[in-house]
């Protein structure tokens, strides 16, 4: 069976600048998978390539085994730190915009809205415009505008960074319920280890300069919960959160010891 998501040997350069090198990963229908590492691995602009908004300099990336390299795709969605809403339409308004562009009468994509907006504890908030509601609500606005195009790959990119610690708990908890449920294919760029080891079930570790993959780790907390709060308390959370660290950082403590041997 094809992998929802799946890259094979993706470089990038901008120039003499190398920022990614030979990324190979995949992730598997209703799986979610995480990547994590430093400042300047490259994380980013993986994420612009997996999308298709950023052509890759080599490699490819397939979607249930079709290539997408270099082009958007009806079958990937994607939610950015930044939720993009537009100001000058109202929350019910933003959420159906992608599937106005899709050529979906109004009523019908009002209608399939409606829905998400109940399901998501947004109800009576339709008519509101995005200067009247919290960051979170703008922030499940963008879920939501994604997820009502259906799509079987939903990437995201520090989607949750700039949300207050008790409204990202919450809408980490919401994330992974609708993983469960849906059996979507989710995979999450970020700097934050707690926030990998809690929501994955795979993490791959980039180093920096250029990008590479050091590990894939899978994650097994041995909790079936869904509840942020209750992940972190199992017994196993730090065995996976040291071991992210350690990936992240030997590269760090090999530089530096071949540096002191140099000297």
């Amino acid at each position: 069976m094809a992998h929802a998501i799946e890259a094979r040997g993706i470089g990038k350069n901008y120039g003499d600048n190398e920022v990614l090198r030979d990324i190979d990963f995949h992730a598997r229908r209703g799986e979610f998978v995480s990547f994590v590492g430093p400042s300047g691995c490259g994380k980013s602009t993986l994420f612009n390539v997996m999308t298709g908004l950023l052509p890759p300099s080599s490699g490819d990336v397939l979607v249930h085994g079709r290539t997408t390299t270099g082009r958007t795709s009806p079958e990937i969605g994607y939610v950015l730190q930044k939720d993009l809403l537009l100001p000058w339409r109202t929350m019910l308004g933003n959420v159906v915009l992608g599937l106005e562009v899709r050529g979906v009468a109004r009523k019908e994509a009002t209608e399939r809205a409606r829905e998400l907006f109940a399901a998501y504890g947004m109800a009576g908030f339709e008519n509101r415009y995005p200067a009247q509601v919290s960051g979170g609500m703008r922030q499940r606005a963008a879920l939501m505008r994604t997820m009502l195009l259906d799509p079987e790959v939903i990437l995201m990119d520090e989607a949750y960074k700039a949300l207050d610690y008790p409204l990202k708990i919450q809408l980490e908890s919401e994330l992974l319920a609708m993983v469960r449920e849906s059996s979507r294919c989710v995979v999450f760029v970020t700097h934050d280890i707690e926030e990998a080891v809690t929501l994955s079930d795979r993490v791959y570790v980039l180093k920096a300069r250029p990008g590479q993959i050091v590990e894939e780790i899978e994650v097994d907390l041995g909790v079936s919960s869904t509840r942020i709060e209750e992940r972190r308390m199992s017994p196993r959370f730090n065995e996976f959160y040291e071991r992210i660290w350690r990936g992240i950082d030997a590269p760090a403590v090999a530089a530096g010891a071949s540096a002191r041997i140099g000297r």
